[in-house]
């Protein structure tokens, strides 16, 4: 069984059985809030009133930090400054200690936190890995300067679809929402945990209507066909998915129900 902890909660564990755990996750939670369903694309008028009645969606933005194998790995940095890094705190886990950090994409509220206030480094020993698709599109084609200027804080390291940037995690291919958006599939003595990403960014209704996607998504259909790829996946295999967007702790397991899927 995989161990929880839901850092906000200062390490209350989550998971049963903890201790049989090979893979410990630290929920972290950056951010909570509202949306609004206009940000729903391919939603009818009826899926909205039905799932989010008020008009308001329930959102957040979390990170992940995985012990596995004598390693401790960083999935994204939040958007804020600070506040990943104060979560891992209340764990024991100080900024320097961070030496690696997989990012799943390079939207702001998935690498901002890797920036503090005073724009340096806040992790200021760790080494960053994104997948080279992602990091030439925002930085060769959109040349986004925020990226660019937190990216030259870092020794930075790509990877390709399939690869495995870090010796037991596996990058999959799920572009779509940003053009290299990945998730990474983590193995330890026979644990298997997805750190998803963006693969949904409200579950209530993206989970039982996959192709619903959202105005942030660069490729609406590639995206829904990513969802649906690897939902399907961690379906069939029994996988648990962690997700930045999933309501705290941010991990779920699914199973295919008709057209869709639901947690359990």
């Amino acid at each position: 069984m995989i161990r929880i902890i839901f850092a906000f909660l200062i390490s209350v564990l989550i998971a049963s059985n903890a201790s049989a755990g090979s893979i410990t996750l630290l929920s972290l939670l950056d951010t909570q809030g509202q949306s609004g369903t206009e940000l729903l694309v391919n939603a009818s008028d009826s899926q909205k009133a039905e799932y989010y009645p008020s008009g308001k969606m329930p959102s957040q933005i979390l990170a992940f930090y995985v012990k596995f194998n004598g390693l401790g790995v960083l999935f994204d940095a939040g958007l804020r400054d600070g506040h990943v890094a104060a979560e891992l705190s209340k764990n024991g886990i100080k900024p320097e200690d961070v030496k690696t950090i997989l990012i799943t994409h390079l939207h702001g509220d998935h690498f901002g936190g890797l920036v503090n206030s005073e724009g340096k480094a806040e992790f200021p020993n760790a080494e960053i890995y994104v997948s080279e698709p992602e990091r030439d599109y925002w930085v060769n084609d959109v040349k986004n300067e925020a990226v660019i200027s937190a990216l030259s804080l870092y020794k930075v390291h790509t990877f390709q679809f399939g690869d495995e940037p870090v010796n037991g995690i596996r990058a999959i291919d799920t572009s779509g929402h940003t053009p290299g958006h990945v998730s990474y599939l983590i193995e330890a003595d026979g644990e298997k945990l997805i750190i998803a990403g963006d693969i949904m960014h409200f579950p209530e209704i993206q989970l039982p209507h996959p192709d619903v996607a959202v105005k942030y998504d660069v490729d609406p259909v590639k995206a829904v066909q990513s969802r649906k790829f690897l939902l399907d996946y961690a379906a069939w295999k029994n996988i648990p998915v962690a997700g930045m967007h999933i309501t705290p702790p941010g991990v779920i397991s699914v199973k295919k129900t008709g057209e869709g899927y639901e947690k359990y």
